[in-house]
């Protein structure tokens, strides 16, 4: 905290940034279609980014940087100890809706693998694509404008890198932000004319302020250090996939010869010139669950060596969180000794692993008309038609935060590479045994292309 009263020069930025993945900001409210919608303004024409979860965010950002937590501390991380207010400031967003859609979800059983019975869900979610606009007001103390104003860009600089979201579902991949342009000023509060300018952030003000492109944005020294793993993959040579959705994304320029029942997933993606394309995605809570968790699991449990629960309700039943549960009930042990919860959480913690959506390239689908036969009497009991994709290729990103050192973040590396590699095609695994999406019994063979590779404190593509 600090006492900006005594402050006499401030840190004015503003930044246009992009969304590099789809928003989850949750209201707390739902409607007819969606079990939960985006945060907007009272009229329902803007979405709404308050001001607090802004500083929140370079809060986090700063933190990563060697030197910078004594900064982050002072940063909405109140405690009896500290007296004042945050000095940073952060305008809320108000960004004009643009199509919004429907995300499906589901719990995953532990056990099985597969979606728990009843426990679907709808999210509404803002498209990859969207720009908005960051304003802050810096107010520093005598000493601090040089440091504050590098550990500023360099929080940029993480920012633009991917480790860090805004709003939900970090390990979904949801709320990555890129960097367009940044504008910084310096301004001293003795001066009338810059005492005027504090609390304007319109066009005319943005404009004389400095310019720095993100290119120019240096790396700086990072403390709390993260990996961003990519690797290309493609649908199996004859093979279909389907991430399904019960309904389709609107686009003028395609139309269905016939309805199917289900539909292969589409999100909107908003482009450069501001055009609006659905294209074909596969989520990254699906390659998340389907390709790393559940595989991993498999081997460590038969290993034997790792402790790994036997929870089905998505809480860690090790015997430490039992333990720690019998006191705080909602919440896993800061000594869990369950392997899986550490790296993948559970449903009292997150993990260190992040997915972000593939989007699938020359992607062609099919109508697949299929018969469902009882069991018995080998009789038709229902007829049904779903889309599937035949062919496409996509490029998988995986973010591993490594500043929690006790989760062993260097080996969940290692199971990574692992599972990567087994889904060559000259691995040793039996074809097809990786698979993900709808009707995986028989479909959703997925391959790994070349050599998976690692970036190290990197970031994901824009």
């Amino acid at each position: 905290m600090a006492d900006i009263t005594e402050s006499k020069k401030v840190i004015k930025g503003s930044v246009m940034l992009y969304l590099k993945t789809p928003l989850l900001l949750k209201s707390g409210y739902g409607d007819v279609f969606s079990d939960s919608t985006i945060e907007k303004t009272f009229d329902g024409e803007k979405i709404h980014i308050n001001g607090y979860n802004w500083a929140g965010l370079m809060r986090r950002c700063i933190d990563r940087i060697k030197g910078g937590s004594p900064v982050a501390e002072r940063i909405g991380k109140y405690n009896k100890d500290r007296e004042g207010v945050s000095p940073l400031w952060c305008e809320s967003s108000f960004i004009p809706i643009s199509p919004m859609y429907i995300r499906a979800g589901n719990a995953i059983d532990r056990k099985y693998g597969a979606a728990k019975e009843g426990a679907l869900f709808n999210d509404e979610i803002a498209p990859a694509g969207l720009t908005m606009r960051l304003n802050w007001n810096y107010f520093l103390t005598d000493e601090d404008e040089k440091e504050i104003e590098e550990l500023l860009l360099g929080a940029l600089w993480v920012l633009n890198s991917g480790i860090e979201n805004i709003g939900g579902g970090w390990s979904y991949g949801m709320g990555r932000l890129g960097v367009k342009e940044v504008r910084l000023k310096t301004i001293d509060l003795k001066k009338p004319e810059d005492k005027t300018s504090l609390w304007r952030f319109d066009d005319e003000t943005i404009k004389k302020m400095d310019i720095i492109k993100p290119q120019d944005l240096k790396k700086p020294q990072i403390e709390k250090p993260w990996s961003v793993i990519t690797a290309s993959a493609s649908i199996t040579k004859g093979q279909l996939l389907a991430i399904h959705s019960s309904y389709p994304v609107f686009d003028e320029k395609e139309s269905f010869y016939e309805y199917p029942d289900a539909f292969v997933y589409r999100g909107y993606i908003i482009k450069d010139n501001d055009d609006i394309k659905p294209e074909f995605i596969i989520p990254g809570r699906s390659i998340r669950q389907a390709l790393l968790s559940v595989p991993i699991e498999r081997k460590i449990r038969t290993k034997g060596r790792d402790i790994i629960c036997d929870s089905l309700a998505g809480l860690c039943t090790c015997d430490e969180c039992k333990k720690h549960r019998s006191k705080k009930k909602s919440e896993d042990s800061p000594e869990c000794k369950c392997v899986k919860c550490n790296w993948f959480g559970s449903g009292a913690k997150g993990g260190i692993i992040a997915v972000t959506d593939a989007v699938v390239e020359d992607g062609t689908t099919e109508i697949i008309h299929r018969i469902n036969l009882c069991e018995h009497s080998m009789q038709n009991i229902n007829l049904f038609s779903e889309e599937y994709l035949t062919h496409g290729t996509f490029r998988l990103n995986i973010i591993i935060d490594e500043s929690r050192n006790k989760c062993e973040p260097h080996r969940l590396k290692e199971e990574v590479f692992w599972a990567l590699n087994d889904m060559t095609e000259n691995s040793a695994s039996p074809p097809g045994w990786y698979r993900i999406g709808a009707s995986s019994t028989a479909t959703g063979q997925v391959s790994i292309k070349g050599t998976p590779e690692i970036e190290l404190c990197g970031g994901i593509d824009g």
